[in-house]
C-alpha cells in the first residue's frame, strides 16, 4: 500500500511539474530602446476578457507622443495581435478596459478629459467624450449580463470628486446614463483613484479621500436603482501617531473586485506601519458591498520589512480570491501572490515567470471561470515590455 501511495504521489508531483513547466509567459508588446510603456489604470482595469478573447490596454510613446493601444489574444492563439492604436488626440494616458458582449469598452485620459471607444478584433467605433469638466483616473467594470459602469475623478468648483455613470453600447458607439456624484456631503475635499464593483445588490465605489488630512480609503454603496448611501471608512487609522507623524498614517490605491453576487473584496496600500513603508491590507464584504469587515494584512511576515507597491486582486464567480503586488524582498521588484482561503491569506509566492532579473511590476489579474489571467510590466536594462500568463 505504501508503495502504491508513493507511486501515486510521484505521478501527481510529476504531472504538476509538467503543467508548470509548460506554462510560458507571452509577450504582449516587446520593448524597444526609447519606447516607454505605462501599464496602470485606476482600479487596475488594464485587462478584460470577452467571449474568451483577452484584451489588454496600455500607453506608450512609440509614435512620438503617448497614445493608447490595445492587443488581443483568443483561446487558440499563442501570441497577441499587433498593437492597435485606440486614441487619436494626444497625449493620452492611463487607459482602462472592460468587456461588452463580443467587444470591449476602452477609456483613457487626454487633454484633461476622459474618452471612451468601443473596439473589437475587427473594428473601432467613434470616440465619445465622457466629460466637459477636467477629469482623470477612469476605472471600468462590467457584468456578464453586459451591465457596464465607469467611475472617475472630476473637477468641480473646488476640487476633484468621484462620479459614476452607466455605459450603454449602441451599435458601434457608446451612451452614458445616470451620471452622478458618488459622495454629496458638504465637507468633501479631494477625492482620487476610484474603483468600482457590481453585485447582485447594487454597486460599491471606493476611493482615496483627503478631507481628514492624511489620505484615507472611503467607500459608498448604492442599492440597485437608488442613490448612494453615506460614505464609510475602510482603512483603520493610527490616531496615536497623529502628533508624531503630522496628520497620521495614510493609505492609497484601493482596488475592488467581487463575484458579481454578494461577495466583494477591497485591497489597498496602507502606511500604518510608518517606518517600513506601505503594506497590503484588505477588507471583505459578504453583503454585496453594503458593509465591510475588519482590516486584514495580506502579505506574510517575510514582506513586512520592505514596502509593497501596486496591489490588486481578482475574485472568481465561486469566490476564490487572489491578491498580487510587487516588492523587492529578493533584491529586485518581483510580482508576489497570496490567496485567501478559509478567511486567511496564504504565504506569499511568486511564479517563475514573474520573478528574477530586472523589474517585474504593475500586475493586473482577472478570473475567467476559475482560470487566473495575469499581465504585468517588465523593465530590463531600461527597456520595458508587457507580458501575460494564464494559470
Amino acid at each position: 500500500m505504501k508503495y502504491l501511495l508513493s507511486i501515486a504521489l510521484l505521478w501527481t508531483m510529476t504531472a504538476t511539474i509538467g503543467v508548470e513547466a509548460a506554462e510560458q509567459a507571452i509577450t504582449v508588446i516587446a520593448g524597444k530602446p526609447g519606447v516607454f510603456h505605462h501599464f496602470e489604470s485606476s482600479g487596475h482595469t488594464s485587462m478584460a476578457i470577452a467571449n474568451g478573447i483577452v484584451g489588454i490596454v496600455w500607453e506608450d510613446n512609440s509614435n512620438g507622443t503617448p497614445q493608447v493601444y490595445v492587443a488581443f489574444k483568443d483561446k487558440q492563439a499563442t501570441t497577441f495581435s499587433a498593437p492597435r492604436q485606440v486614441s487619436v488626440q494626444g497625449p493620452a494616458y492611463e487607459p482602462a478596459i472592460t468587456a461588452s458582449g463580443e467587444s470591449f469598452i476602452v477609456g483613457w485620459e487626454s487633454n484633461d478629459r476622459l474618452w471612451l471607444r468601443l473596439v473589437n478584433t475587427h473594428q473601432q467605433g467613434p470616440i465619445v467624450s465622457m466629460t466637459q469638466a477636467p477629469a482623470r483616473q477612469l476605472s471600468l467594470v462590467s457584468t456578464p449580463q453586459q451591465h457596464a459602469v465607469a467611475v472617475w475623478s472630476e473637477q468641480d468648483s473646488k476640487s476633484y470628486h468621484i462620479r459614476s455613470a452607466e455605459i450603454h453600447p449602441r451599435q458601434d458607439t457608446i451612451a452614458l446614463q445616470n451620471n452622478r456624484a458618488v459622495d454629496t456631503t458638504a465637507d468633501r475635499k479631494e477625492q482620487l483613484y476610484p474603483s468600482v464593483a457590481l453585485t447582485g445588490r447594487g454597486m460599491v465605489v471606493a476611493w482615496e479621500d483627503r478631507r481628514q488630512g492624511a489620505t484615507r480609503i472611503f467607500c459608498a454603496f448604492a442599492p440597485s436603482g437608488q442613490p448612494f448611501a453615506h460614505y464609510q471608512l475602510l482603512n483603520d487609522f493610527r490616531y496615536s501617531r497623529i502628533r508624531e507623524f503630522g496628520s497620521g498614517t495614510g493609505a492609497m490605491r484601493v482596488v475592488l473586485n467581487g463575484d458579481m453576487q454578494s461577495r466583494v473584496m477591497a485591497i489597498w496600500l496602507d502606511k500604518r506601519d510608518f517606518e517600513q513603508g506601505y503594506d497590503v491590507y484588505a477588507s471583505f464584504s459578504e453583503d454585496g458591498g453594503r458593509t465591510f469587515g475588519k482590516n486584514e494584512k495580506v502579505q506574510d511576515p517575510l514582506g513586512d520589512n520592505i514596502p509593497q507597491w501596486h496591489a490588486t486582486l481578482a475574485m472568481s464567480r465561486s469566490g476564490r480570491i487572489v491578491a498580487a503586488w510587487d516588492d523587492t524582498r529578493d533584491g529586485t521588484p518581483d510580482i508576489w501572490f497570496s490567496e485567501r482561503r478559509n478567511n486567511k491569506w496564504s504565504d506569499d509566492d511568486t511564479w517563475p515567470q514573474t520573478s528574477g532579473p530586472g523589474a517585474q511590476t504593475l500586475p493586473t489579474i482577472f478570473f475567467e471561470g476559475e482560470d487566473l489571467h495575469a499581465a504585468w510590466l517588465v523593465r530590463e536594462e531600461n527597456i520595458s515590455s508587457i507580458r501575460y500568463l494564464k494559470k
